[in-house]
């Protein structure tokens, strides 16, 4: 066990001791602190006690600040929240056997509060007992043990509670309180049951993946764990339940590395023998699984071997991918691989020069030692086939890595990116019009996510146009390059808007909106990127890196201004799901799909009806041929249901040749992929890695014991009859408190405090708190004031601005001992994809998270380089919360299996009333050119059978069960444009209203239109309802 492993689990105890007590087993706490105001949780009181959230208010118990009457007023909405006066546990006999009870607690007596503790101990045998109330044997006060035993499903049903047998209608005094209460029963293990619940067909994939992942006993008001060995399993309860998530490494083939520059420089013959080795092992790990899946109950089964095939279409996969890139050195297939491995592996030496140079403004050596993870390895190599042939049935597969936060899924699918890149050079590296143009498009939900992956993919970009200056032969004249393409509100549309932009940042303003300044340090050295270095003017972009010695002096392949990425057409375009919905508003982003005429060496890409100085004409060029998906768990709801319906499109738009672009999705967390898949894409799935039997063994990873690799500590807070801002106070001083006074404790991973809140009005509430409530207990807590108790606070939500989250995320980095650190950060969910900030090790969840997919993914931001650990403060007066503090253990222990299946219903009639015009409209105009301009809608009167081929391919691609409701709304939505083209034809009808248009075909969503005829589009696919902001100045 690591000195931080042993550090974290010192610090639960310790905190432990500050939330439930004692703090001294003999302690005495004096006239002047009553034990209800010191201790949060752990209290049992006599039975009809009126202690509830008013007298919490009139007695002072809690803190010693006031409570606003308006927590008092929300909480009595919901209901009166009182405190328990019982706790106990639930277990399963397949006997009545003779079992050990336990049971234990502390009153304090007397002006001083002297603690006096209370221990009872029976032997009982259930088939036996004539009473369910059992006799204190020692003559302890207050506390009674009871307990009650049923017979259903051939299995003994055994409950135990613990109460305090007191009754009192009014504010019960001190001393008759039960503190620290505790139950524990020994039972022998061979006579145990288990909680069980029989799987419905849905879910028999969970059933058999955790089928050992056994639930021993239920909580009642109270926490419960249990500790099981042959003989004997002992259960008891817990005042904070905990569970250690184990990590989940990759696998290593015995005596094997795959080193990204030792396979490109191999000849095909030693890169044959070298990757074969993979298949061959795999295969050897499935005839393992598969003597499993023979012992298995028949409906598991058959289950299993269902999953039994599924791998071996995936090997049969790989070993195709290995075949095709060794097939010969003068194979293009061979030569794509050996760039790829080329290009990741600068990718990986060039950012950690970078990375080194951001944080301690050293200069260090590249080193060329990346290694490929199995999974990523074979991953790239089951695209290969995809990859390399259009017509290749893998095209039509949506393939899915399904792989824990922090894993490496996205270096799995930037190396299929880096291979498909290389691919259509390689093709015809002489002819411009044969490779250019947007080869793979990468999208993510979050602009956070967004402009974070944006620096990583950045280096690849940088990486292979290095590789590319080196063999224009190869690689063609035109250069690698990345776009940021994600709206206006982070970054703007046009030049003009930059260069305005630009001058406003030159004169010392701040802007808030449309920053070009995307991209703050160079991606392959990390030289910070200042205003100088960008060079913006009314045709063109360019940034240059100011360190005189970087390869990209003269130039960074990067665009981050709209106009600019029509122009240029970056082979990677990296931007927001959502921006699709700009297909009705943005008449030139059919250019993004290959759609241009005309091309200039300085100038880029042009599509026109004329021609134009300084460009030649060149063929139509190719549309993307990969699109990479991340997070794919978060397009699910109104996002994804809207996104399908988009999606509809974009597969249109993308088809050469029949064929549409590949899809790469990716996700840590998900469950009913299978149907979100088909909803979102219209095409079937292959998941990868996959267990076979048993979860997270998958041959390319493994569960790792916790007592050979740190894990994740999970430690639940839940206090019945408090409210929970009182919960957060208590919790966040006691732990301010620890780390800061006691030196053991003041360490850098368990330093700044990570909240997460399930809205922004729950963390805004909190964020008033830390000024007032927890500052007063801190003053309690610690009278000598060690430690400032003005904490440093910031929060991370959607009420930043853009270019605020970058300069937070930068604050985020530093540790306990540089000026500037934070004391904590207080974040909603867009902390849970895509802030990776190695340094954090504690989270304090506030209220479990509607989703488990949200709760995996935000609370996998800590202990990512140090042993994590996660409090979850749980709310009492919520049914599901209350429900996971009882089922803590059960529920963490198989905690992906509770992972909920997404919603995506694209062509139900809300989404079609919301989106099918944007759609469809999009769809026509980016794809019919007389009716791409802007005062052009009224041409649709003359292309009725182009018209009526575009409404066939759109009807033909949607292909689901609500087919005859969707082809009614689409005719209707067609005659609707053609009558309003026909009525207003001699008026120059354009798409969207502005100052100098009067008639116009679309409208946004609460906007009022000028004609009547206007129907609405959406210009997001996020914000349908109308909303204004309004931002506080403090003078």
């Amino acid at each position: 066990m690591s000195n931080y492993q042993v550090l974290r689990n010192d610090l639960i105890e310790e905190l432990e001791s500050y939330l439930v007590g004692p703090r001294k087993n003999d302690e005495i706490l004096g006239s002047k602190i009553r034990p209800m105001a010191l201790y949060l949780t752990g209290k049992l009181v006599p039975i009809g006690a009126t202690s509830d959230v008013v007298n919490e208010k009139e007695n002072a118990i809690e803190t010693h600040a006031e409570i606003a009457d308006e927590e008092i007023d929300e909480q009595l909405k919901t209901r009166k929240i009182f405190r328990p006066s019982s706790m106990g546990f639930s277990f399963k006999l397949k006997e009545l056997v003779p079992i050990e009870i336990n049971a234990s607690w502390a009153t304090y007596e007397g002006e001083e509060h002297k603690r006096e503790f209370h221990q009872e101990k029976w032997s009982i045998d259930f088939s036996k007992a004539t009473s369910n109330l059992l006799p204190n044997n020692n003559n302890s006060k207050i506390g009674r043990v009871r307990y009650s035993v049923t017979y259903r499903n051939s299995l003994y049903h055994v409950s135990i509670f613990l109460f305090n047998h007191l009754k009192r209608n009014e504010y019960p005094l001190q001393d008759e309180v039960m503190f620290q209460c505790e139950l524990k029963v020994d039972i022998p293990t061979e006579y145990l049951g288990v909680f069980t619940s029989k799987a419905d067909a849905y879910h028999l994939q969970e059933e058999l993946l955790y089928r050992k992942k056994s639930e021993i006993a239920i909580g009642h008001g109270v926490g419960v764990d249990w500790a099981k060995s042959k003989k004997l399993t002992t259960i008891h309860s817990t005042w904070m339940p905990r569970y250690e998530l184990p990590s989940v490494e990759h696998s290593k083939i015995e005596n094997q590395s795959f080193s990204m520059r030792e396979l490109s420089e191999m000849s095909a013959i030693q890169l044959f023998k070298k990757l074969n080795v993979i298949p061959h092992a795999f295969k050897y790990w499935l005839e393992q699984q598969q003597e499993t899946v023979e012992t298995l109950p028949d409906y598991l089964k058959q289950e299993a071997m269902k999953n039994v095939q599924q791998v071996e279409k995936i090997i049969t996969r790989l070993e195709e991918g290995i075949k095709l890139v060794t097939k010969s050195e003068e194979s293009l297939e061979y030569l794509a691989f050996q760039f790829a491995n080329k290009a990741m592996v600068l990718q990986r030496a060039y950012s950690k020069v970078a990375q080194v140079y951001r944080s301690e403004k050293k200069r260090v050596k590249p080193e060329l030692n990346g290694e490929w993870r199995l999974f990523q390895l074979i991953f790239m190599l089951m695209n290969v086939a995809g990859a390399s042939n259009e017509q290749h049935e893998d095209r039509k597969i949506v393939d899915l890595i399904w792989f824990p936060t922090g894993g490496g899924k996205t270096e799995a699918y930037l190396g299929v990116a880096a291979y498909t890149m290389a691919y259509r050079r390689l093709l015809a590296p002489e002819q411009v019009d044969k490779y250019a143009g947007v080869t793979v498009f990468m999208r993510y939900t979050l602009r956070l996510l967004t402009t974070q992956q944006f620096q990583r993919a950045a280096a690849l970009i940088c990486a292979a146009e290095m590789l590319r200056k080196h063999n224009i032969k190869q690689f063609g004249l035109e250069p690698f390059s990345i776009g940021l393409w994600i709206g206006a509100d982070s970054s703007p549309n046009s030049f003009s808007d930059a260069m305005e932009k630009l001058e406003q940042i030159r004169s010392g303003n701040e802007v808030k909106l449309g920053n070009p300044m995307q991209l703050l340090h160079c991606p392959w050295c990390g030289t910070e990127l200042t205003h100088e270095q960008y060079e913006i003017t009314s045709q063109q972009q360019n940034i240059c890196c100011a360190n005189k010695n970087c390869s990209f002096g003269s130039g960074i392949p990067v665009y981050t201004v709209d106009e600019a990425i029509y122009q240029k057409l970056p082979t990677l375009l990296i931007g927001t799901v959502d921006k699709i919905a700009q297909l009705p508003w943005k008449k030139e982003m059919h250019e993004l799909f290959g759609n241009k005429n005309l091309y200039s060496v300085d100038y880029g890409f042009k599509y026109s009806s004329t021609k134009s100085r300084g460009y030649s004409p060149i063929n139509r060029l190719k549309p993307p041929e990969l699109i990479i998906q991340d997070e794919l768990h978060l397009i699910s709801g109104p996002l994804g249901s809207l996104t399908g319906l988009y999606e509809v499109a974009i597969d249109l738009l993308t088809r050469h040749n029949g064929v549409p672009a590949k899809v790469i999705a990716s996700t840590a967390t998900i469950s009913g992929a299978e149907e979100q898949i088909k909803a979102l894409y219209g095409r079937s799935m292959m998941q990868f890695p996959l267990a076979v039997q048993k979860a997270n063994d998958n041959f390319v990873s493994k569960e790792i014991p916790t007592d050979q690799k740190f894990g994740r500590y999970y430690v639940g807070v839940c206090a019945p009859g408090v409210s929970n801002k009182i919960q957060a106070i208590h919790m966040y001083s006691a732990y301010t408190t620890i780390t800061r006074s006691q030196s053991k404790f003041k360490v850098d991973p368990y330093y700044t405090m990570l909240g997460y809140y399930n809205t922004v009005k729950e963390l805004a509430g909190v964020m008033t708190t830390f000024k007032d409530e927890i500052m007063s207990r801190l003053n309690m807590l610690d009278p000598n004031e060690t430690f400032n108790h003005d904490l440093v606070m910031e929060e991370l939500t959607s009420r930043k601005k853009a270019h605020e989250i970058p300069q937070l995320l930068n604050q985020m980095e530093k540790t306990m001992n540089e000026d500037g650190v934070l004391d904590g950060v207080l974040a909603t969910n867009m902390i849970s994809v895509g802030v990776d900030v190695d340094r954090l090790g504690t989270m304090i969840v506030q209220g479990q998270p509607k989703t488990t997919s949200e709760y995996i993914q935000a609370t996998s931001r800590v202990g990512r380089q140090y042993p994590g650990l996660v409090f979850v403060l749980l709310n009492s007066i919520r049914s599901r919360d209350i429900s996971h503090f009882e089922r803590f253990r059960a529920y963490h222990q198989s905690l992906y299996r509770h992972v909920e299946t997404m919603s995506v219903t694209p062509f139900a009639k809300g989404t079609l009333h919301k989106g099918l015009t944007g759609a469809l409209i999009g769809y026509i105009r980016q794809t019919l050119m007389d009716v791409n301009a802007e005062q052009s809608p009224c041409n649709v009167l003359q292309l009725e059978e182009e018209l009526a081929n575009s409404i066939r391919a759109f009807l033909e691609r949607v292909n689901d069960a609500n087919n005859e409701t969707i082809e009614r709304e689409v005719q209707g939505l067609i005659e609707w444009w053609t009558l309003t083209a026909e009525r207003y034809k001699e008026q120059k009808l354009a798409y969207r209203k502005s100052e100098w248009v009067k008639y116009h075909l679309l409208k946004g969503f609460n906007e009022k239109g000028k004609i009547e005829d206007a129907r609405p589009a959406m210009m997001s696919l996020r914000n349908v309802e109308g909303a204004i902001e309004i931002e506080v100045l403090k003078s």
